[in-house]
């Protein structure tokens, strides 16, 4: 008997370790978590459609009114709904304990051709699959132009949104510090990320 406790207590060890590292690794691993901006779409300037539309003269006589009167009370939004993409490239480990991880804060600040503007965040967690899978987190944004950009007449804020919506999310960016949980415990980034759409980045 006394010599079965020591191989078992070497066993124990043994098992222990390893799941330890596994484990360790596979948080590790979570850093890598990336994130992109995968489109903008369905943008409205306060309440008219601008998708597709190019100048002031692409707008009816009605449209134009309606934009017009709400530029003069002081308050000119824009809403849209930017999708962000995240891929969690890390593929499961067995024993690792870690094949449940959830995105539970992604606090962001949207950036407008550099000018940061409104902040926000997301309501529920979202869980992120492994094996480099992608996941989309639809953002509902509502900026108003005129306190952002009052420095702007009527035709450069429209001129403005018109840009930011032709060109979809090539004009905007986002600032976040995610929040990954797992089993074990919640990850925060150390660094807020600066997230485009022209790369995944972590």
């Amino acid at each position: 008997m006394k010599k079965i406790l020591p191989v078992l207590a070497i066993a124990f060890l043994s098992v222990f370790l390893f799941n330890s590292c596994a484990t360790l690794n596979a948080l590790a691993g979570l850093t890598r978590a990336q994130f992109k901006i995968q489109d903008a779409v369905g943008f409205r300037l306060s309440g008219v459609d601008i998708m597709n539309k190019h100048s002031i003269t692409d707008f009816s006589i009605g449209d134009g009114l309606n934009m017009m009167n709400s530029f003069r009370t002081g308050k000119f939004p824009l809403t849209f709904t930017i999708n962000v993409a995240v891929k969690n490239p890390n593929q499961h480990q067995e024993g690792s304990g870690l094949s449940s991880v959830s995105l539970t804060e992604f606090p962001w600040h949207l950036l407008i051709n550099g000018k940061e503007t409104i902040s926000g965040g997301i309501g529920n967690a979202v869980y992120l699959p492994d094996g480099g899978a992608t996941t989309i987190i639809p953002l509902q944004v509502s900026v108003d132009l005129k306190e952002f950009f009052g420095d702007k007449g009527y035709d450069d804020i429209i001129g403005l949104a018109l840009a930011v919506a032709g060109q979809g999310s090539s004009q905007i960016s986002l600032k976040a510090r995610p929040t990954i949980s797992t089993p074990i415990g919640s990850l925060k980034y150390p660094n807020e990320l600066t997230i485009v759409n022209t790369e995944f980045r972590n």
